[in-house]
């Protein structure tokens, strides 16, 4: 679970690290002790801060998991993340396409393309339509909430999930991994790295394929394993960097694809059945579930430090290409979709003590230029397949965005105990759009574009009350950029919609004992001109600023060293998020007041993890208990899914030098609830069923 002093890491985890299982999953060199001498590690950095700060120093609310936690989780990819952050609320939207990613009540709702949270993987900002990704070679993921655009190129108006990987040094390192799960799933995974050039240039290269069915049947279709994903995903780095030298520059190229039977939906009232609801009497012709998304990634980076500063930049390219479809009652809808992103990110802050900077000094500050351009092409078709053929809509667009911000924040270091915090960001955003199409007979058309400037502010305070104890308050300013429907289904979408502002207010207090970490922050979140689609039938929906939301909630993470071999911990939020305003009735009329769909009403995880020697053999039990609240799939808040408890257990047994063994069970009670649901009129409504019961083994080898 999260973490908050590198010392309670190292209790948790040191038996697991003087094995090379651990010392290749998270890269940590460790000097070379007597037996029975305590290993010293320097305190973990919280890279997403930027400036090498640790999780303790920050002004905000921030979690951290490891490579062994995400291994003993058995977490895969991004889609998974909520079982170690209890934080998080994470679910897909019809496929894994689209992730519900909710946090402080700021949610993707049903603005698909636009999750709550903004994905870095290694610096480089991911396309919202790859926020749902594989992990590859991953040290730690952390997560940073509440808005962050004075630290970061792209807006991250709800928080950034910041993926750390494996940096290749001198070190030679292999990981190999198999497993099998329920319902014919597998895993295979390898990752190496090392010097290619000893103290010059080094490189690594990680694999993985999955391979996770649904457990949603047709008897139309004839198969019971409806709902699952297939990814196969691939990374190339290089990294030169000569010993001594004050630079150094980085290469990566990847490619990750996902194919998948989703898009099954039941009835909404009849998900506990996982019966996919297909019209007995449909053509063999539609009865096709298919999503595939490839995404190609390649990005160079290069640093120099000099002084107190680091000077840093980034490039990256990114495609992505879709294929979508699925029949739907007497419906069959399909699309393609290409997508293209270039981004360019300069950066200037000051160093750690950590990374080589001065010990201490009276300010700190991160200053950065960036320049995103996305283009996005789409084809959709909407037929209906009974009683015969006939295209209810055919459209394509070309979307085109481009924003270019300069962003600072500065932290003046008061006296040894308060700090103080300021940070402010400028951006132009401009977005163009051209769409043509057929409903039903009638044609539309439309071309449009538009821009704007935009300020965003923050500004923080710390204080060290003691060693143990430290209080922040935190204001900052997030938003989404105005914009146009990505997928136009009238003349309509050539309005576009405004962009959404929001303020988030916060107030935390983090205790760090040796046997007691926790953290507790109180939160207000204000968002206005709220983008949001409408609750009409789906496919045939607007994108538009609705009105105005309030988030309050207060959010929590405790853990406790009950003995040397056993941690308990207990993580979660009470949050309530509803409309303050809802102007738009062709969405929902009498919406005012209505709770924000996709936003539970509170979260709790219990968990307890343990390190218990047998002989000279280490077993790595735990068990979490999840319960998540009741929350709306709807603005009109008509379709409910009442709160649910999942159950995930696991033991990692470490028989032999460099090889573990990891049995596991997720939703060990096999509960049965929804993930996603929505109205499609006179037809009906229907949901989706989250997987039931997971039994599954991995083999790990490290060396």
């Amino acid at each position: 679970m999260t973490r908050f002093t590198f010392r309670s890491r190292l209790r948790l985890l040191g038996l697991a690290l003087a094995s090379a299982h651990a010392a290749a999953w998270t890269g940590t060199v460790h000097a070379q002790q007597g037996e029975g001498e305590t290993q010293a590690l320097a305190p973990v950095v919280v890279s997403a801060s930027k400036r090498g700060e640790t999780l303790e120093q920050l002004n905000g609310a921030a979690s951290i998991v490891d490579r062994l936690e995400l291994d003993d989780a058995q977490i895969s990819s991004t889609l998974e993340l909520h079982r170690a952050f209890p934080e998080l609320y994470m679910a897909h939207s019809a496929t894994f396409l689209f992730p519900i990613i909710t946090i402080r009540g700021v949610t993707s709702a049903q603005d698909f393309y636009n999750p709550a949270l903004t994905v870095y993987v290694d610096g480089v900002p991911q396309l919202p339509i790859v926020a749902a990704q594989s992990l590859l070679g991953v040290q730690q993921v952390e997560l940073l909430k509440g808005p962050q655009g004075t630290l970061y190129g792209k807006s991250a108006q709800g928080g950034v999930l910041n993926i750390v990987s494996h940096k290749p040094d001198g070190t030679p390192q292999f990981v190999a991994r198999a497993g099998v799960s329920s319902r014919d799933g597998y895993q295979l995974q390898a990752e190496g790295a090392g010097p290619l050039i000893q103290d010059l240039l080094y490189g690594s290269v990680s694999l993985l394929a999955n391979d996770v069915n649904g457990d949603v049947r047709s008897d139309v279709i004839g198969s019971d394993e409806l709902g699952g994903v297939r990814s196969r995903a691939g990374n190339v780095k290089l990294r030169l960097a000569p010993t001594g030298s004050p630079w150094e520059l980085g290469l990566s190229a990847g490619r990750d694809c996902a194919t998948g039977d989703q898009d099954v939906y039941t009835l909404f009232d009849d998900y506990t059945s996982r019966r996919a609801h297909v019209l007995p009497n449909l053509p063999e012709t539609w009865q096709d579930y298919h999503q595939r998304r490839c995404a190609n990634s390649i990005a160079a980076s290069g640093q120099y430090d000099f002084d107190v500063w680091r000077l840093s930049a980034v490039a990256s390219t990114q495609r992505v290409h879709i294929t979508r479809r699925f029949p739907l009652d007497a419906y069959f809808p399909q699309f393609s979709e290409h997508w293209k992103q270039n981004t360019q990110e300069v950066r200037l802050s000051t160093r750690s003590a950590e990374q080589g900077g001065l010990p201490s000094r009276a300010w700190d500050a991160v200053f950065g230029l960036y320049r995103q351009e996305v283009e996005m092409s789409r084809g959709y078709q909407f037929d209906m397949v009974l009683p015969g053929l006939f295209r209810i809509m055919d459209s394509a667009s070309d979307n085109r965005s481009e924003s270019l911000a300069a962003y600072g924040d500065v932290t003046w270091h008061l006296t040894p105990r308060a700090d103080l915090t300021t940070g402010l960001r400028f951006t132009r955003d401009e977005a163009k759009t051209t769409f043509r199409g057929d409903m039903m007979g009638s044609a539309f058309q439309g071309r449009a574009s538009s821009n704007q400037n935009t300020w965003l502010g923050h500004v923080a305070a710390g204080y060290q009350f003691t060693p143990q104890w430290r209080g922040y308050v935190n204001v900052a300013q997030g938003y989404k950029p105005l914009g146009y429907n990505l997928a136009p289904s009238s003349v309509d979408d050539a309005y576009g919609y405004g962009r959404e502002r929001s303020i988030s207010y916060e107030a935390g207090l983090r205790y760090s004992g040796d046997a007691v970490r926790a953290s507790v922050a109180v939160y207000r979140v204000d968002t206005k001109d709220v983008q949001l689609y409408g609750d009409g039938d789906m496919g045939n929906q607007t994108l538009r600023n609705v009105g105005d939301t309030r988030s309050v909630g207060i959010e929590f993470n405790a853990e406790w060293d009950l003995t040397r071999q056993w941690t308990l911990s207990a993580g979660g939020f009470v949050n309530d998020a509803t409309f303050r305003r809802f102007e738009d009735s062709s969405a929902c009329t009498g919406c005012k007041d209505n709770d924000v769909p996709m936003v539970p009403s509170h979260g709790l995880t219990l968990a307890a993890r343990g390190k218990v020697t047998i002989g000279d053999k280490l077993l790595r039990p735990q068990l979490s208990v999840r319960r998540t609240g009741s929350h709306y799939f709807d603005s009109s808040n008509t379709l409910r899914q009442d709160a649910y408890t999942v159950v995930d257990a696991a033991v990692a047994w470490s028989p032999v030098r460099n090889w573990d063994f990891t049995v596991y069970a997720h939703n060990l009670s096999d509960e049965d609830y929804r993930t996603y649901g929505f109205s499609y009129g006179a037809t009906g409504n229907f949901a989706q069923v989250a997987p039931g019961r997971t039994l599954g083994v991995t083999a790990t080898y490290a060396y």
